[in-house]
């Protein structure tokens, strides 16, 4: 009878631990997109981002604007506004599982937090594709209808670049309330945080101090969505976006240190 090879030990020189196969990571992505689907909160949101971006576009379709340029802009840049939902995912699928102690079994069973952490970004990068792009396109047809509707024209050179740009602003989001989710950890704490600051906060520092509003991050995710508000000037979309990348990234980073080097108990 030959004996079987022993497997390598993952503390021996060429262990692999299991976190660090495609394959594994294949199953951690597929396990937390199971996980989203199964809250009923997931489906509520991605379906309540598509006609909420409309009705915002309804609205910019009827307010002044300065030239039809700037209306067609404003009205197209709506589809940005399916960020709250995207972000609310991010939040509660992290910060929801140390609420009910769900993430302990994730860490027990993955030898890697940091697996952990990258399986959730990525699932929720997917959601946040999944509620940007109906968003998106329900802003398009709503903006086309009523803008033709209205005698302005209906598209310009810009909004494919301000529709891409909202759906990548929605997709930054979604990872962006991941990394707070794991950081705050409080479900409660961590959707009403985020919300004031990120929906009203930066908002109402812009109103007082234009020249700062730009380089905070929703003024920076506002830039890469195409919108131009009236407090003041905004980065280009390439700026915007760069920073904006730059916040998020800067924002997992410290959540997956301090994921790995924190209790969980």
């Amino acid at each position: 009878m030959t004996a079987r090879p022993d497997r390598p030990s993952l503390a021996e020189p060429g262990g692999t631990t299991p976190s660090t196969t495609t394959p594994a990571r294949s199953r951690l992505v597929r396990a937390e997109l199971a996980k989203a689907r199964a809250a009923r909160s997931t489906l509520v949101l991605v379906a309540l981002a598509p006609p909420f971006c409309a009705l915002w576009a309804a609205l910019l379709a009827r307010l002044p604007a300065p030239d039809d340029a700037a209306r067609v802009a404003g009205v197209y840049a709506m589809a940005q506004q399916a960020y709250v939902f995207a972000m609310l995912l991010g939040v509660m699928g992290t910060a929801g599982e140390y609420r009910h102690r769900t993430i302990t079994w994730a860490f027990l069973a993955t030898p890697g937090r940091g697996a952990v952490v990258a399986a959730k970004l990525a699932a929720y990068g997917l959601i946040g594709l999944l509620v940007a792009v109906p968003s998106a396109a329900a802003t398009l047809l709503a903006g086309a209808s009523l803008l033709s509707a209205g005698g302005h024209p209906a598209l310009t050179g810009d909004v494919p670049l301000v529709l891409l740009g909202a759906t990548a602003s929605t997709v930054l989001y979604a990872l962006l309330g991941v990394a707070l989710g794991a950081l705050i950890r409080s479900q409660v704490a961590a959707v009403a945080l985020t919300v004031l600051l990120f929906a009203y906060g930066d908002y109402t520092l812009g109103l007082f101090l234009p020249d700062v509003y730009r380089w905070l991050p929703t003024g920076a995710a506002r830039a890469l969505g195409g919108l131009r508000p009236d407090s003041g000037p905004l980065l280009p979309w390439w700026g915007g976006g760069l920073l904006f990348g730059a916040y998020v990234a800067a924002f997992v980073l410290l959540a997956r240190l301090v994921t790995l080097r924190r209790d969980v108990t």
